[in-house]
């Protein structure tokens, strides 16, 4: 039997959709699992983000999702400064992570080929299990 005890959700704090959050809650609720919450900022934006620290991530999703919901799962929030693959890749060794969910938005084909999306580049890194949540 494949036991979840740890999930980590990448999540991006500027998107419209918070879909994937509320999904990776109920994921994580249903497992009876802990869920970590883990913003990458990226070095190279040359500003601080208003949200790149662990406060300001818990604020955030407390808009995002209900009490009720944030209150019935063990939740854990993070973050960190770099490459979003390389910060995942190094979060889910040092705390012992066993699945992890990304959101996924369908883009146009020539988008694919010109650019890198966030939750491929996290697929391509990683070597555990990943759960896709396709958002529209």
């Amino acid at each position: 039997m494949f036991g979840v005890k740890k999930i980590l959700f990448a999540i991006d704090l500027d998107a419209a959709n918070i879909a994937p959050v509320v999904s990776a809650l109920k994921i994580a609720q249903s497992f009876g699992s802990e869920i970590h919450f883990l913003y990458v900022n990226d070095p190279q934006a040359g500003f601080r983000h208003p949200a790149d620290r662990e406060d300001a991530v818990a604020l955030k999703m407390r808009e995002l999702a209900s009490d009720e919901l944030l209150s019935s799962v063990s939740v854990i929030y993070a973050t960190a400064k770099g490459d979003l693959a390389q910060e995942v890749v190094k979060y889910c060794a040092d705390n012992s992570i066993n699945l992890v969910i990304v959101g996924h938005k369908l883009r146009p084909k020539i988008y694919g080929k010109v650019f890198d999306s966030p939750d491929v580049k996290i697929i391509d890194a990683i070597n555990l299990p990943i759960l896709v949540l396709p958002t529209k």
